[in-house]
């Protein structure tokens, strides 16, 4: 038998992002999360700095209270968590470093294990905060050098930015490819260059399927050397998203790889997902079509729907495509920035501007901040002209320092200004989220456990199980 394969479970984490904008509710994933436990994934990545924004601001869930309620419910297989490096949110592009410690260290203190970080521009200085801050209270980092398409971006790019992330001690590694833009074919170089500087650290490929090619992307990274990959149940694999973990599953198993996962526990994993999906008229994943066009523009497939819906909201729905060719361009000025979150957005959206106004007549905040190195190093030169521009406009000149070292710390400002009596989950929300959103989250109370659904789901769901003769409803 060839070598065990480590298989990371993102069905409440990447799953859900990326099929259902993060809207999965607590009690939809409660009931089953003790039978994933016993599964023998390598971790079940259940939560991310999208989803604690999700669950504030739309599902009126305290993310912390979210934490602990799966904890209660996993206790032998590590969670996991993904995080850009910076922290929160483009929106802090310069988080001071303290509020950057206390972040992980309080996601750690409510159950993370283990910590998926990643940076936008591949700037590894940014890992040194998290990293530290993590290695510091016991957890892992499973640390992302970011896959793109662009001239700078060469195979001696990715291995010298795994070099950096080996120096700063990480404990995994990992060939991140959100946008599904990896070839079988870069894999077969690719993988075996960064296992040759990774000293003997375990190297994992994570490649969506956005353009079809995530399940062949991901089988040949692993016969090339890779010794892990992410997956999800069914329902939430496929389109935008992961592999389906049974699927990977059985392919990996008739290639001789020892995979060690009950295979009659994932069918439990994917009835229960796919009913939530029915229950909720939630979307389910399917295989993607081919599209050549993703390689070019590189937008992420979850971004895509909610683009052409803005877009159509104007009117303009009928120049994607101007849209689409504009995007290298942007990327090339603003230093072949990579089209992953949260920098897709920002560059997606001025091309769009540069479309309908005419280049640059119109620029976006955090364009000005990106070429002048707020957000950190770019991984290729930027646009001379375009900075002077800035320069100019601004009177600020470009940083060339790690972004968090210009900020001065937080913490004890934060804590005079809440109370001493606030916890530093408290404090936290309060620093990353508006006053309105989290009095709606704190006036909705507790979660709940139990799925709101109609009493006709719940009388199938017992009609399910032979062994029930009757059943008492208190209402």
């Amino acid at each position: 038998m060839k070598r065990k394969i480590h298989i990371t479970e993102t069905t409440t984490r990447d799953g859900q992002q990326s099929l259902w904008a993060t809207r999965m509710t607590s009690p939809m994933m409660m009931p089953i999360l003790p039978l994933m436990d016993r599964v023998g994934f390598d971790a079940i990545e259940c939560m991310g700095t999208a989803i604690m924004d999700s669950c504030v601001r739309y599902l009126k869930e305290n993310p912390w209270e979210r934490l602990r309620l799966i904890k209660e419910r996993v206790t032998q297989t590590p969670l996991q968590m993904i995080s850009i490096c910076l922290g929160f949110s483009v929106g802090k592009a310069q988080m001071p470093d303290d509020i950057l410690t206390l972040f992980f260290q309080r996601c750690a203190a409510n159950g993370i294990d283990r910590f998926f970080l990643m940076d936008g521009l591949n700037d590894i200085r940014n890992f040194e905060v998290p990293v530290k801050a993590i290695h510091a209270v016991g957890g892992k980092v499973v640390a992302a050098v970011v896959y793109s398409i662009s001239p700078v971006h060469t195979d001696e790019h990715f291995v010298q930015k795994i070099r950096e992330l080996v120096a700063l001690n990480c404990d995994i590694l990992v060939l991140k490819d959100p946008n599904g833009v990896l070839l079988p074919e870069r894999a077969r170089t690719l993988i075996p260059a960064i296992k040759a500087v990774a000293g003997g650290r375990p190297v994992y490929c994570h490649s969506h399927c956005v353009t079809g090619m995530g399940p062949a992307t991901n089988l040949e990274a692993i016969e090339y050397g890779a010794e892990g990959i992410w997956t999800a149940a069914r329902a939430l694999a496929n389109s935008s998203s992961l592999p389906a973990t049974s699927s990977m599953v059985k392919h990996l198993k008739r290639d001789g790889y020892d995979v060690d996962l009950d295979e009659d526990m994932l069918a439990q994993i994917d009835e229960h997902f796919l009913g939530v999906a029915k229950r909720h008229n939630k979307p389910i994943g399917q295989p993607a079509e081919y599209d050549p066009g993703f390689y070019r523009h590189q937008m992420p497939g979850g971004m895509i729907s909610n683009f052409r819906s803005q877009m159509a909201q104007f009117g303009l729905e009928n120049r994607m495509d101007e849209v689409f060719e504009e995007i290298p361009a942007v990327r090339e000025d603003l230093g072949w920035s990579l089209m992953v979150t949260p920098f897709s957005q920002v560059i997606g959206t001025q091309a769009a501007l540069n479309v309908l106004y005419g280049r640059y007549k119109v620029m976006l905040s955090e364009v000005d901040q990106l070429l002048l190195g707020q957000y950190g190093k770019t991984p290729g030169a930027i646009n001379q002209n375009l900075l002077d521009v800035v320069v100019n406009r601004l009177g600020k000149q470009p940083m060339t320092e790690r972004p968090g070292l210009s900020v001065d710390p937080v913490l004890k400002r934060l804590r005079a200004e809440i109370g001493s009596s606030a916890s530093d989950e408290d404090l936290l929300l309060n620093y990353f989220f508006m006053p309105d959103y989290l009095q709606a989250m704190r006036a909705a109370g507790p979660i709940q456990l139990t799925e709101s659904g109609t009493l006709a789901d719940l009388v199938r769901d017992v009609a399910k199980h032979g062994g029930v003769k009757q059943f008492s409803l208190s209402m």
